[in-house]
């Protein structure tokens, strides 16, 4: 039950990933895809809460979460790799960019007075400010 919606968010995942507009590169393509199936999380924001102190209690549930974080981070990459990005950078990007989803989340749990997708946009400003490049609003939700 706790890990129910994992194959929706997946299947919104991979699919806004493929749609993204042509040119961005691969963490702009994601930033651009996670806001769409972010709505997956915002439609169940009552059950988010409670799932994750259920899931940081119990440490065989910890463990499945952290699998299906990986089958998803692997259907990301899978996704940019469709798009023509390079094996090692899908990688580093669909494990950075979940990563910076999985902040972004937790942030939005804790302040819900902004939208997920504006907490998006701070964890993928907070990434540029950490390798030293400046924010784009090129493909931003």
């Amino acid at each position: 039950m706790l890990f129910d919606r994992e194959a929706d968010l997946r299947d919104a995942l991979t699919q806004a990933v493929a749609e993204a507009p042509d040119g961005l590169q691969p963490l702009e393509t994601l930033l651009w895809a996670f806001p769409k199936a972010g709505r997956i999380l915002e439609d169940n924001r009552p059950f988010s809460e409670p799932r994750r102190a259920i899931i940081a209690a119990t440490p065989a549930l910890r463990e499945r979460d952290l699998a299906k974080a990986a089958a998803l981070t692997e259907a990301v990459t899978q996704a940019l790799r469709r798009r023509g990005v390079a094996d090692r950078l899908a990688s580093l990007a669909a494990q950075t960019g979940w990563a910076a989803f999985q902040h972004a989340a937790q942030a939005w749990i804790d302040d819900p007075s902004q939208s997920l997708a504006a907490h998006l946009l701070q964890a993928f400003d907070d990434l540029r400010a950490l390798s030293g490049t400046r924010p784009t609003t090129a493909g931003t939700a």
